[in-house]
């Protein structure tokens, strides 16, 4: 989870939000807090295995939006905006993999020649099977292949289209 801005309020709405994410079993990615227009404009990206819906975005907005307003956390007029972070987000924590494991996924892997400095990048596709603390597993159409993350340069679920 990351905070774009550094609001002392992100960690106040975060421990608000956190239980009301746990019931409706959707997870933070990211969540910031901007002025806009006279008001805090405050954006919670959530994710689950499996993705997310319109309905839990909606259901988790109108609870968190309650919740602050009990809480009187706010001084100022707010907006909340609770979307997913899209199919198309690069993968960048060991979580995002986790909650990629069975679904199709592209990697752009680089790759250095045995006794050479020249690194070229390789396109790997195939079914995530697992992620380990220093690697992911790719179901590949020639076999199992273990990728060190420290090699992949982007990861992506892949579009099925």
């Amino acid at each position: 989870m990351t905070a774009v801005m550094n609001d002392p309020r992100i960690a106040a709405i975060q421990e608000l939000a956190e239980p009301i994410l746990a019931e409706q079993s959707v997870e933070l990615v990211e969540l910031t807090c901007r002025p806009y227009n006279h008001q805090l404009h405050i954006k919670l990206l959530v994710d689950a295995v499996g993705g997310v819906t319109i309905q839990q975005c909606a259901r988790v907005n109108q609870r968190i939006g309650l919740a602050l307003d009990e809480a009187k956390i706010m001084e100022e007029g707010y907006t909340i905006e609770v979307s997913s972070p899209g199919l198309d987000r690069p993968m960048a924590t060991l979580r995002d993999y986790e909650r990629a494991v069975g679904e199709q996924v592209q990697l752009n892997v680089e790759q250095s020649a045995e006794g050479s400095m020249n690194k070229k990048m390789e396109t790997v596709k195939g079914m995530l099977l697992a992620v380990q603390p220093e690697a992911v597993v790719i179901k590949t159409s020639s076999g199992n292949l273990t990728v060190p993350l420290a090699q992949i340069r982007l990861a992506k679920k892949a579009l099925p289209w």
